[in-house]
Formats: C-alpha cells, structure tokens, sequence
C-alpha cells in the first residue's frame, strides 16, 4: 500500500503531464483556429462564397452556345461574318459558340421557345412579343450614332411625285418585315397618325424582306414609296453609287428603342453574365466589330424591359396586334 507521499508524488506527475500536453497541442477553448476557408458554410467566408457566386462554369449548356441573327441587311452579308464572330465569341468566353441566321423574326422567336436558341439579336417590336408570350429576356440594347434610339423613314424616288405622307395615297408600298418596327410598325403608326389607312388607302402593300431590299425595290420601281431604318440608303453606296441621289426621305418616324440582345428565360447565371460581358466588350472595337459590319451597331449597352415600354404604350394606344403582324 503506497504511502501518502508517494500518492501525492503521482499526483503531481499526471498535473505536469497534463500541462506538458496543452502547451504542445495548444488550447481550442482559448486559442481557436482561424476560420477554415475550405468550408462554404461558415458564417464570415464571404471570400469564398463570392468566387462560387460568380463561378463561369455555372449555368454553362452541355452543347455551344447558340445565337440567331435576323437580316436586317441581305443575309448573306451575316452569314459572312459569322464564322470570324463564333470563333471571337468563343475564344473570350471560353465555351464554343455557334451563330445562324434565321429568316423571320416569328421563326427566331419560336425556335428559341423551343430551345433551338439560348440567344437571339431581336428588334424591340419583336422583343415585346418574346417577353410576353415566352419570358424572353432583354440584356443588351444596340447604340447607333451614338443613341440607342433610332427611328424609321419613307422613301420615295426623287421622280415619283410623292413629296407628302397624303402623297402616297393610291400608290404601292414597301415594307421590310411584318415583325420590323423601324420598317413597318412605327411607319404604319406614322400613316395612321397622320389619316392614311394603308391597308385601305395605298394601292398595294407588300413585305420585301431587308431594309437594303426595300431601298433597292424603290430605286429598281418595283414599289413607288417604302420604310427602312435611317438611313439603310448608306449600305447600299458602295454598289449602288448614286442612291442618295435618286432616293428621297419624305417623312421619319418618332424615335424608336434600339434592338435587343436577348436570352431565353431560363438562360440565366454567371455563364450567361460572363457571355454577355464578351459581346459588350466585342461591340467596343468600332469599326472592327462584327457587330458594326452586320448591323451598324457602334456598342451594346445593357437594358432592361421597361426600356421598351414606348413602344407597349404604341402598340396600346392604337390597338396594334404585334402576334398578328408577327404571323
């Protein structure tokens, strides 16, 4: 039986140990580690949980990206552009992309709803339509002439004898594409505003197809008046030198929200945000973009839905159906 020395003797041995192991392990309660960053969930890691945020990766489709242009020019000047765009586009994205040209603005709207596109190059009467019926979503918004507004014209030849909107009374006209606000909602509205029916009133109405179209169907004869984007005569200078010349503006339109970059619905998430900031930032390189070349457009700037609401109040006001027009 031990002694009571010799217990106290263990007794101060273990307290030593004990106290041996602390000082080499050190003490959780009293010193605790810094906060482990590997952790997503712990409260303060801001760091961590912004880089997860913003994470490219997420949203990414399986497949490339696919984006739809509408000529608003003749479409092989589009498709001539496209190959050197896709692969721009997918170097500073890093996802391969994929760009077609789609005829009509009704046939883009319902390939996209139907998941043939995750983007498409929209103007804002045909946005309107996408928005409603399919949630598509505006992103960007073309600037021109340093505005991203515009507005549409009638032009006539200089030898028609049509100086006045009352002028056009009797006569054929133009227009671009049912689905066109520059060239055909907000000229029709234009008419309207101003006592001409042109279903009524004109001689003839006819859709042609491209602006450049429809200045060359006026210059050619084929139609007496017709409207365009202002000035789409300048696309036409280099082969048709003296258009300017034999054309004349008769009348403009009220101004006009520019046309879109816009994303199917559910085309959301750091992907698609890093995708749209690598067409922003291809629209800055002037007349070196593909974006100039194909549509004139000097930059795209980011836009929102009711940046289109003038034209919902337009389309409002005079009882316009847009779904009709698009059919």
């Amino acid at each position: 039986m031990k002694s009571m020395a010799e217990k106290s003797v263990l007794v101060m041995l273990a307290f030593w140990l004990i106290l041996i192991t602390l000082s080499l392990t050190g003490c959780p309660a009293q010193n605790p580690p810094p906060p482990d960053n590997t952790d997503s969930g712990t409260p303060g890691n801001t760091e961590t949980l912004d880089n997860a945020a913003m994470d490219p990766m997420e949203g990414m489709p399986d497949g490339p990206v696919r984006i739809a242009f509408v000529p608003s020019v003749e479409a092989g000047a589009i498709e001539t552009q496209l190959e050197a765009f896709d692969a721009k586009v997918s170097e500073l994205l890093g996802h391969p992309v994929e760009s077609s040209v789609v005829l009509s603005y009704t046939a883009c709207i319902e390939q996209m709803a139907a998941g043939h596109f995750e983007v498409a190059m929209l103007p804002s009467s045909a946005y309107i339509m996408a928005h409603d019926r399919y949630d598509v979503q505006v992103r960007l918004k073309a600037v021109r002439n340093g505005s991203p507004t515009y507005r549409g014209q009638i032009i006539t030849r200089t030898d028609s004898g049509i100086n006045t909107l009352q002028d056009l009374i009797g006569r054929t006209f133009g227009f671009t594409d049912a689905a066109s606000t520059s060239g055909h909602l907000y000229p029709k509205t234009l008419m309207i505003e101003n006592g001409i029916d042109p279903d009524k009133d004109l001689a003839e109405t006819t859709f042609i197809g491209s602006h450049q179209a429809v200045v060359l169907a006026v210059l050619n004869g084929r139609v007496d008046a017709g409207a365009t984007y202002d000035d789409a005569r300048d696309r036409l200078l280099e082969t048709e030198p003296t258009v300017m010349e034999q054309t004349k503006v008769i009348a403009y339109t009220a101004d006009i929200p520019s046309d879109t970059v816009s994303l199917r619905a559910d085309c959301t998430g750091p992907f698609y945000d890093k995708l749209i900031e690598v067409l922003m930032t291809i629209s800055k390189e002037g007349t070196d973009s593909p974006f100039y070349a194909i549509y004139d457009i000097e930059e795209l700037v980011p836009a929102q839905d009711s940046d289109y609401d003038p034209i919902r109040r337009m389309v409002e006001t005079l009882n316009y159906d847009i779904e009709a027009d698009l059919n």
